[in-house]
């Protein structure tokens, strides 16, 4: 019988319910709930009985999510992550302050200075929660419950928005290579072309800003080897066995190189134009356009990038 228009979903059936969903069996999902496997099959089949779908198809002793139950999976997840940020913005107006946000963002961006922006906040400021996402998925991640993002795509019409800068391009080398050895400081794009190179794949933001540098310039890669994971993009590097383009700081004694379109003009620095975004009526409207200034700044002042002048150029793009 399908649910009746405006009653009321029980929260903690879904919940449930998606304890099922992610551990794959009701035994497994009892464990983690902590209550009975005959209790909690009630639970989810009187869901199903709730809003008038058959959620799961039973196969012997397993489960399979039917294909309402996929869609009504994704729903279920959404507005539990609603009702968590409706009890959050409760506490928080009644309390009179901002007690804790989550803000997602690219693993990249997140140990390259996020999570280093975290360290410097105040115990007056809010409880900062980090979520890992790919570029692709930030926006949906703000739209499925994120207080806020820090973003290297586009915008979205919508949101608000804060720019930060851009983020260098480095050319990561080992510390016995002739760029290292001579301090460089920059390097042209025709230079570094002609290294072999370990670059991320074309779904990364870096990728593609180095992709139209090189298409714009008239130029053509040489030897190039992918590598979606910046540290052991770095480790790589570090060892000797290629030149290393990524946006994280310098690690394993890799030395950095931020590569410029031309060598001569420090203007021409590559770099990757990031933003932070939240919903325009969020509840912490105000303190998340503070944060996001404060996280500029901390950008511009303190990311181990930041002390070259590539990267003050970079910033002003």
């Amino acid at each position: 019988m399908p649910m009746r228009h405006g009653a009321a979903v029980n929260l903690h059936r879904l919940r449930c319910f998606l304890a099922v969903v992610d551990t794959g069996t009701v035994t497994a999902a009892a464990r983690r709930l902590l209550i009975a496997q005959p209790a909690l099959s009630r639970q989810v089949h009187a869901l199903e009985k709730e809003v008038g779908l058959q959620l799961f198809s039973r196969h012997h002793n397993t489960l399979r999510l039917t294909p309402a139950g996929v869609e009504f999976a994704r729903m279920a997840r959404r507005l539990l992550v609603q009702s968590e940020d409706l009890a959050s913005a409760a506490d928080a107006l009644a309390a009179g302050t901002v007690r804790r946000l989550t803000i997602a963002a690219t693993p990249a961006s997140l140990s390259a200075f996020v999570a280093p922006f975290v360290a410097t906040l105040g115990p007056t400021d809010p409880l900062l929660l980090t979520r890992p996402e790919s570029h692709f998925a930030l926006y949906d991640a703000l739209r499925a419950g994120a207080d806020a993002i820090v973003s290297p795509a586009p915008g979205e019409a919508g949101f608000a928005r804060q720019p930060l800068g851009a983020v260098p391009l480095q050319a990561h080398v080992a510390a016995r290579h002739p760029w290292a050895e001579a301090g460089r400081t920059r390097v042209g794009l025709a230079e570094l072309l002609a290294e072999p190179l370990v670059l991320p794949s074309s779904s990364a933001v870096s990728r593609r800003v180095l992709d139209e540098a090189v298409a714009r310039c008239g130029l053509a890669y040489g030897p190039v080897e992918e590598c979606d994971d910046g540290r052991t993009a770095q480790a790589i590097a570090a060892s000797g066995k290629g030149v290393a383009v990524v946006t994280d700081g310098p690690r394993y004694g890799a030395h950095p190189v931020p590569v410029l379109a031309e060598v001569d003009d420090p203007a021409s620095v590559l770099g990757v134009p990031l933003h932070v975004a939240w919903e325009q009526h969020h509840y912490a409207a105000e303190v998340i356009a503070t944060l996001a200034g404060r996280l500029a700044t901390f950008l511009h002042r303190s990311a181990p990038w930041s002390r070259t002048a590539a990267f003050r150029h970079a910033g002003q793009q």
